[in-house]
């Protein structure tokens, strides 16, 4: 039995991959999308160790289908509670665009905020380039990071390994917004 996942398409319930890609386009840009199932349990050593799932539950592809619905309200909303942080100063102003502005050559610099308003400061230009790199969905969490989905922001994945990722809950509210690599 398979099940259709908006942008995703058909999910096998009886033998999921492990690992779904996809791919959404957001203000021009091809934004990757991804979907795992993975069981989490604890090893012998204490450690989070993660399974491949069988025999999917109906219900976690439910889930993830209601998420999707509206992405563009979830993206939009990310992106401005990274703009919020960033005014608050959040981790996106002393984690994320401090560390690069002080990490970028100014060649590095002048080249991604090109474009942006000049009479605005310089944080403010480099946080006009931040943009969504990856929408990643977890349905089934481990008990360390529960966020059912993740929305990862860059200057360019050229530029740095960094992202400002934003953690949704199942229902779509934002739980928090974390600096990581």
């Amino acid at each position: 039995m398979e099940k259709i996942i908006p942008h995703f398409g058909a999910i096998n319930l009886a033998l999921p991959e492990e690992y779904n890609e996809a791919t959404y386009l957001v203000d021009g840009r091809e934004i990757d999308l991804s979907l795992a199932f993975f069981n989490a349990f604890e090893g012998e050593d204490g450690i989070t160790e993660f399974s491949a799932v069988k025999d999917l539950d109906p219900a976690v592809l439910d889930r993830v289908a209601h998420f999707m619905q509206d992405l563009d309200s979830k993206i939009a909303r990310a992106h401005a509670a990274c703009v919020a942080d960033f005014h608050a100063g959040g981790v996106v102003r002393d984690t994320y665009v401090d560390h690069h502005l002080e990490e970028f050559s100014p060649e590095e610099l002048a080249a991604t905020i090109e474009g942006t308003d000049a009479a605005l400061p310089v944080e403010e230009r480099l946080l006009a380039t931040l943009h969504l790199s990856h929408v990643g969905l977890h349905p089934m969490p481990d008990e360390s990071d529960a966020s059912f989905a993740m929305f990862d922001f860059t200057f360019g994945e050229d530029l740095t390994n960094y992202v400002v990722a934003v953690k949704f809950a199942e229902d779509g509210t934002i739980q928090g917004i974390d600096v990581e690599s």
